[in-house]
């Protein structure tokens, strides 16, 4: 039997598609791709969250060091700093001066480790040394410093306390601070008098 067509031109006799009819379901087809494509990325322009900065990329940083300037009745960085070291005991302070380490996230600001010193020497006893350190990765150095101090011998003899002796102490009316003031208290002048 010939292929023909019908009088819509859609169809031969055989029931098979047209040419014809093939091309329009594919126009059809790509319309509707292109039309879910542009639906697409128009919903991806919605959600996108893009934030033009100019100023702001210094002045943001510069809250961290001057909280008044947005009106937080608070020190800055250095302030805390200092304030931190002078809350020890005076015989470690010069070491506290001297050995500033900086963790964390905005630690990668540009400058950041240098505008530290440079506040931090403003603030500090003349007669101390000022140095700040910065290592290479400050978003986990805290967490691997904290990690190998836990993995030294006898830590857990002189620097924790198990649920039963914790229990035991505050039933005879110890406070936290002292609970937790003679263990570390012990343990520093075990180890600035005993190199052992």
């Amino acid at each position: 039997a010939e292929t023909t067509r019908n009088e819509e031109g859609s169809m031969d006799d055989s029931g098979n598609e047209s040419e014809e009819e093939s091309d329009q379901q594919r126009l059809r087809r790509l319309k509707a791709m292109r039309e879910a494509e542009r639906k697409r990325r128009e919903q991806e322009s919605l959600e996108r969250q893009a934030l033009a900065m100019s100023v702001e990329r210094f002045a943001i940083p510069e809250v961290l060091f001057r909280p008044s300037d947005i009106g937080l009745n608070c020190g800055g960085i250095a302030e805390a700093i200092v304030e931190s070291i002078e809350a020890c005991d005076a015989m470690f302070r010069a070491a506290m001066y001297h050995n500033v380490l900086l963790v964390g996230g905005n630690a990668k600001i540009p400058g950041f480790r240098d505008r530290v010193e440079t506040e931090l020497r403003k603030l500090a006893p003349t007669n101390y040394e000022v140095r700040v350190y910065l290592p290479d990765n400050p978003v986990s150095y805290a967490w691997e410093g904290a990690k190998y101090f836990s993995k030294q011998p006898g830590f857990q003899e002189r620097y924790s306390v198990d649920r039963l002796s914790w229990t035991a102490m505050k039933k005879m009316g110890k406070s936290q601070e002292e609970i937790w003031g003679k263990k570390i208290y012990n343990s520093i002048n075990n180890k600035l008098y005993n190199p052992c």
